[in-house]
């Protein structure tokens, strides 16, 4: 056994070696062979231009004023080179720019002092033309991991996203005597703003909106525990403003107080064709009635994570045929054209007022038209999400 593992030791040892030689002679090749900038072919081929333009110039330099050494500057166009061809052709360029200064310069006097300053010229260009040579191809590593990391954040970005796209409702409830509808249109790829329906004891449904301050991933890594939250303490709560109360508490702890969530809850009871809600800082929704004036459903407390002890009222609405109940986030009425002047909540009712007859689908694609057309842009600044309730 002693004798196997000495003999595996000695094989072990004998194949490291040419391992080790191989690598190092790959390292060597790879550095002497590759330019930092060798896959950027139409730059090379106008750096390269540059590069013999900028030695003939120093050449000619040279020959013109044979009482002056230009020898100096032949390290501007060997640097360019170091960044566009493999190190091997700089190098023998730099060995050219120093024969070329021999040549066409002063004419030299050969001796030990000339000899030792050639040789020390020649290493001189040489540190520069390296030194450059791995600065570039050091870039060139940084910028290749930097786009991989972009790319693996994107990918992240859009899997958060699609994620996101899983928590909101993939259909609206059928409620007899209402017709639903919601949508959202997201600045971003992910999105701060969260609508949902929640279904309830005795055919009540719950309908949500909210919009977690801020924008982007880290306004959207809040949505998840809006739904799993409301799904799990709804159906406890018999009274919309208890709900928020303890929903609240429930924010706070996760966020510790630096982020909170606007939101309108209304518990929806087709029976008796009521709304009773709670409105926890969010934009008031809009009632809009036949020739009255939109009411606004604003009965509630503060927004949702800021305060833990935050207190909440609720009330309750009779729903009478015709009636259109929007509720949207502020990425709607805060939406501004060049001028900087605000959609807002009238520009909102005036818009629905003159639409009543439309199915609340019809409304919210209207709704979004008007806004984009108002910004003057299709790509808006915050989310847009809108839901609308139509009394049948």
């Amino acid at each position: 056994m002693r004798q196997a593992v000495c003999r595996q030791r000695r094989l072990h040892v004998t194949e490291s070696k040419p391992m080790l030689r191989l690598r190092w002679s790959n390292i060597i090749h790879r550095i002497t062979t590759s330019g930092p900038y060798v896959d950027e072919r139409i730059s090379i081929v106008v750096l390269t231009l540059v590069v013999a333009v900028g030695l003939s110039a120093v050449a000619y330099a040279e020959k013109s004023v044979p009482s002056f050494s230009f020898a100096p500057l032949y390290i501007l166009p060997l640097a360019l080179s170091a960044l566009v061809h493999p190190l091997r052709v700089s190098l023998v360029l730099a060995a050219i720019c120093l024969s070329l200064h021999d040549v066409l310069g002063p004419a030299p006097k050969l001796s030990i002092q000339h000899v030792t300053k050639d040789i020390i010229t020649l290493f001189g260009f040489f540190f520069v033309v390296i030194v450059v040579n791995q600065l570039g191809t050091q870039r060139k590593r940084l910028a290749a991991r930097a786009e991989r990391e972009r790319d693996d954040l994107a990918r992240e970005i859009q899997m958060a996203a699609e994620v996101q796209q899983n928590i909101l409702p993939r259909s609206v409830p059928t409620v007899p005597g209402f017709e639903l509808a919601a949508r959202m249109y997201p600045a971003k790829i992910v999105a701060g703003d969260y609508y949902g329906f929640i279904e309830l004891p005795k055919g009540e449904i719950g309908l949500v909106i909210a919009d977690v301050s801020g924008k982007g991933v880290a306004a959207g890594l809040l949505m998840p525990s809006i739904e799993v939250v409301l799904q799990m303490d709804a159906p406890r709560f018999r009274d919309t403003r208890d709900l928020l109360r303890s929903f609240n508490k429930v924010v706070y702890q996760i966020t510790d107080g630096s982020r909170f969530i606007s939101l309108f809850y209304g518990k929806l009871c087709p029976q008796s064709r009521t709304l009773q809600y709670t409105n926890a800082g969010h934009n008031p929704p809009l009632l809009i009635r036949v020739s009255l004036d939109p009411i606004l459903l604003d009965k509630g407390g503060p927004v949702l994570g800021l305060l833990p002890p935050a207190d909440y009222q609720s009330d309750k609405i009779e729903l009478r045929s015709g009636d259109v109940l929007v509720l949207y986030t502020d990425g709607t009425v805060e939406a501004e054209n060049p001028a900087g002047e605000e959609y807002s909540a009238r520009r909102l009712a005036t818009v629905v007022s003159s639409h009543l007859d439309q199915s609340p689908s019809e409304l919210i694609t209207m709704i979004h038209a008007s806004v984009v057309e108002f910004a003057e842009t299709p790509h808006l600044a915050d989310d847009l999400t809108v839901l609308v309730l139509k009394t049948l």
